[in-house]
C-alpha cells in the first residue's frame, strides 16, 4: 500500500472509533477491517468483527462527547503501521492518549494492537 493509502485507511480507522451512528459504523467496519481480524486491547481480545461495534457503542457511551483524532503523523513500512491517537472532548482532546499497532493485508486491517499510555496492568 502507498503511504497516502494507508493514512487514508487509518483515519478511516479512527473516524469510525468516532463514528456516532451504529449503522454507519457497521458498514465502516465491513470495509476497513478483515473478516478474521484480530483486535488486541489491555481489556479484551476480539477475532473478527462481530464484537467490534458493540464495543465501540459501550466505549463512547462510557466516555460520552469524547471523539479519537491523531496525535502525530502515522508511521507505516512492510504492511506494519503505528498510529499515534488521543481521545477526548473538544474542550481537552488528549484526555487519553495511546497508540495503534496494525498489519495490514489487502487494504484494509488484518491486526490491530492497542496501547494506551499510562496504563499498568
Amino acid at each position: 500500500m502507498k503511504t497516502n493509502e494507508i493514512n487514508n485507511l487509518l483515519k478511516r480507522h479512527l473516524d469510525t472509533w468516532s463514528e456516532k451512528d451504529a449503522e454507519k459504523r457497521n458498514t465502516a467496519i465491513k470495509e476497513i477491517y478483515t473478516e478474521d481480524v484480530t483486535i488486541v486491547d489491555p481489556f479484551f481480545v476480539l477475532n473478527g468483527t462481530s464484537g467490534l461495534n458493540p464495543f465501540i457503542d459501550d466505549l463512547q457511551k462510557k466516555h460520552p462527547g469524547f471523539v479519537f483524532s491523531i496525535a502525530r503523523p502515522a508511521e507505516s513500512h512492510n504492511n506494519i503501521a503505528r498510529l499515534f491517537w488521543q481521545f477526548g472532548p473538544a474542550s481537552k482532546p488528549d484526555t487519553i492518549t495511546g497508540q495503534d499497532v496494525f498489519t495490514l493485508e489487502n487494504n484494509r486491517i488484518k491486526s490491530l494492537y492497542i496501547f494506551i499510555d499510562g496504563l499498568n496492568k
